[in-house]
């Protein structure tokens, strides 16, 4: 049997994902006043104004307590006056294309793909990926069910997102913006280990426990064929879908 070439062309799509859920506070207000957001501490009101002035509350944010965020397994508190009380999730993809080029029986392919994210006012986020390998009519290269070292010569589809050395140095471990004492991001159980890949459609591979700062991330793919590999142009497509979890 003769060596056999696939060209693969890999398209990720991205879209924003969420929970749709109800959310209930209590507004402290009466017909003279209104607190849009509630705070502990000194200084009085976050925002106090009228038609011919406003002012912020600044004490708390610089100098006394300083701006932070507090949590336990049942509450969650972003410390300082001037923070806004509306969650927010932030998802973007840099590389919407990858391709693995010609690939043969010598030799593993390589890819990657970049994508970040950031939450606020949360309890974190959960990254999926869903999509089926690639494939060409009627065959789909073999996904790793369970994290597998790359291995030449056996027909293999995976990823992980953490950095690697075999088959090459490739990948890099989740970065946190701007350092690890504001973000938290990581990748989740069986994409998390260096040389070893998995690709189960529809599991999380990234995620944040709580609010997190931005936190960069990088995908490393590896293709390998087998010699009963057919031949042809094999293509595919996966969602990533960020979910917030409240």
């Amino acid at each position: 049997m003769g060596l056999k070439f696939i060209i693969l062309s890999l398209t990720i799509f991205l879209y924003q994902g969420y929970v749709p859920t109800s959310l209930y506070a209590q507004t402290l207000e009466s017909t003279n006043y209104k607190i849009g957001e509630s705070f502990i501490g000194p200084s009085g009101d976050l925002d106090s104004s009228s038609a011919n002035y406003s002012s912020i509350g600044s004490v708390g944010d610089i100098g006394v307590g300083d701006a932070g965020d507090s949590s336990g397994g049942t509450y969650r508190v972003i410390e300082g006056y001037n923070t806004p009380d509306e969650p927010a999730l932030t998802f973007a993809v840099d590389t919407t294309n990858i391709s693995f080029g010609a690939l043969s029986l010598g030799s593993a392919a390589t890819a990657t793909a970049t994508f970040s994210a950031y939450n606020y006012t949360s309890y974190g986020y959960v990254i999926q990926i869903i999509g089926t390998p690639p494939s060409i009519p009627g065959h789909s290269l073999s996904a790793l069910a369970s994290p597998t070292a790359s291995s030449v010569g056996t027909e293999q589809f995976g990823i992980n997102l953490v950095a690697n050395t075999n088959p090459i140095a490739f990948g890099s471990d989740p970065t946190q913006v701007p350092s690890a004492a504001f973000s938290y991001g990581g990748a989740a159980t069986g994409y998390d280990t260096a040389n070893l890949y998995k690709y189960v459609n529809g599991e999380t591979v990234a995620r944040a426990t709580k609010s997190s700062g931005r936190t960069d991330y990088e995908i490393s793919y590896i293709a390998n064929i087998a010699t009963s590999t057919p031949g042809g142009a094999y293509s595919g497509a996966q969602e990533l879908v960020c979910i917030g979890t409240y």
